[in-house]
């Protein structure tokens, strides 16, 4: 489970850089975009965007499967992801609201990492 975390909390990660760096963009510049083109989904919306909405929705389905130490933060931290995509589906706030709940997600989903018991790194390695 705690690879899942890692995973997720990365590519949340990622991909709130990748939304931030779209919205900075856009607002440097110096032509304004047309209101019909102004967030392309086959430009905007990459395979890395599908493929970590992929990984989320499999580790929140995991985590509440398994109920290990840490599930139900991993499971918020997926929600909240898929939330960000559906916003950024529908439009709302830009680019900026979803990169705000990328970050938000990545945190909830690297919470579990924190509170590790030294039993574990004796068994793991």
């Amino acid at each position: 489970m705690r690879i899942l975390s890692i995973f997720c909390g990365l590519s949340f990660a990622v991909m709130a850089g990748y939304f931030l760096a779209f919205a900075t963009l856009s607002m440097l510049a110096t032509a304004p975009m047309p209101a019909t083109d102004s967030l392309p989904l086959d430009r905007s919306f990459g395979p890395i965007c599908w493929v970590a909405l992929g990984l989320a929705l499999l580790s929140g389905g995991l985590a509440c499967l398994s109920r290990c130490e840490g599930w139900a933060a991993l499971a918020i931290g997926c929600g909240i992801f898929v939330l960000c995509h559906l916003a950024m589906l529908a439009g709302l706030g830009g680019t900026g609201v979803p990169a705000l709940l990328c970050l938000i997600a990545a945190g909830f989903a690297l919470v579990p990492l924190v509170h590790t018991p030294s039993s574990y790194w004796r068994v793991a390695g």
